[in-house]
């Protein structure tokens, strides 16, 4: 008896605290005050007992009006009519403003449950890849994940970046703005735009955090310990030397020293630094946008077949590498097998630390080589 009397007081105080907490406090105050001054009133005007004079309040306020109690005093009927007026308006308040304050606390309780089951996914992904950094070479990374069906989060600090980011990985979206770029077709693509973050990740199945990548516990809850890679894309390159550093002593320390680490360098003379930082391979956007322009003015065949591999829907046409060790099978084919039974195209081959180019058709393939190949995605 006496734990569910303590139990019981614990629970009351525990809403009282919740309630203080709440926005309905400063409704509840003034509302009780008022059912206060009614009763109190009615019961010396009218000469009724507290129960009635509350009785009386309470069927004012609420509109109800059954007609059985009613004010026979002049004094009365005239306080009747003033506090009829208020006790309206402030119980019309009242009741829209909580109506708000519980959709507000459903709101949250939702975004909430989503969160939650936002990270336990992140908390379950393995030999993924981090992305850090929403922006344009961010995007375009994750976008290429997705095509390719490899697991990856992306870490973005700012929303507008965020949005972008998914807008951009949305299968419809990119259809429209396509269509539109080749034929100035007229197409909507508000519908997308107007979607929240959320559900823009639901519908293209992204995983996302709204956090600052340079965070080092941003990285560990992303999975740096289990990770198969880390971009850095931040817009600059001091973010991305921070989360670099970060990632390469974090992978040390907790047991995944073999995390690979690609860092973008918005400014070609920082490429250096962050090699040093540790990252094992470092792109200059600039240095790449350069070399497309002039593939584009000079071999313009071979830079559209380029630019619809990267953006056609319909197929998965890559290039890549295939490290033999991972598919033992194919050791001792040729190259001209692997093209007749894989449909893999091999345009060069990484042995003994040197890239043999364009092999012959019989060229024979071993295990510790790792093929440059074009065709469909394993």
């Amino acid at each position: 008896m006496l734990v569910w009397i303590v139990s019981s007081i614990s629970s009351i105080v525990g809403d009282i605290k919740r309630l203080n907490r709440s926005s309905l406090l400063p409704l509840l105050i003034p509302f009780l005050f008022l059912i206060a001054v009614g009763t109190v009133v009615y019961a010396i005007l009218e000469d009724w007992t507290l129960f009635d004079s509350l009785y009386a309040t309470i069927i004012t306020i609420t509109t109800v009006g059954y007609g059985d109690l009613s004010p026979q005093t002049r004094s009365g009927r005239i306080f009747a009519i003033f506090f009829t007026l208020v006790a309206i308006g402030l119980a019309g308040y009242a009741i829209s403003s909580a109506a708000a304050v519980l959709f507000e606390s459903q709101q949250r309780n939702r975004e909430k449950r989503i969160f939650e089951k936002r990270m336990n996914q992140i908390a379950q992904l393995s030999n993924h890849i981090i992305v850090c950094g929403g922006g344009i070479i961010g995007n375009r990374a994750a976008g290429e994940f997705k095509r390719r069906g490899f697991p990856f989060v992306i870490i973005e600090p700012h929303e507008a970046n965020l949005k972008r980011a998914l807008l951009w990985m949305h299968d419809s979206y990119i259809d429209k703005r396509m269509r539109h770029y080749a034929s100035l077709e007229e197409v909507d693509w508000s519908i997308e735009e107007r979607m929240s973050i959320d559900e823009l990740a639901q519908e293209t199945g992204v995983l996302y955090m709204l956090e600052d990548p340079t965070d080092e516990q941003q990285l560990r809850a992303a999975g740096v310990n289990r990770a198969y890679g880390v971009v850095t894309a931040m817009e600059d390159d001091r973010d991305n030397t921070t989360i670099i550093l970060s990632a390469r002593d974090m992978a040390n320390r907790l047991n995944n020293p073999k995390l690979r680490i690609v860092g973008s360098a918005g400014n070609e003379t920082n490429m250096h630094t962050l090699y040093l930082a540790g990252a094992d391979r470092v792109i200059s956007p600039n240095i790449m946008g350069g070399f497309t322009v002039a593939s584009n003015m000079l071999d313009h065949d071979a830079a559209e077949f380029w630019d619809h591999m990267l953006f056609q829907q319909d197929q998965q046409i890559r290039f890549g590498d295939m490290h033999v060790r991972d598919y033992p099978e194919i050791v001792g084919w040729t190259t001209d097998e692997l093209r007749h039974k894989w449909s893999q195209l091999v345009i060069a081959i990484r042995r003994n630390g040197k890239f043999v180019y364009t092999p012959a058709p019989d060229e024979t393939i071993f295990a510790d080589d790792v093929l440059i190949v074009i065709g469909d995605n394993l």
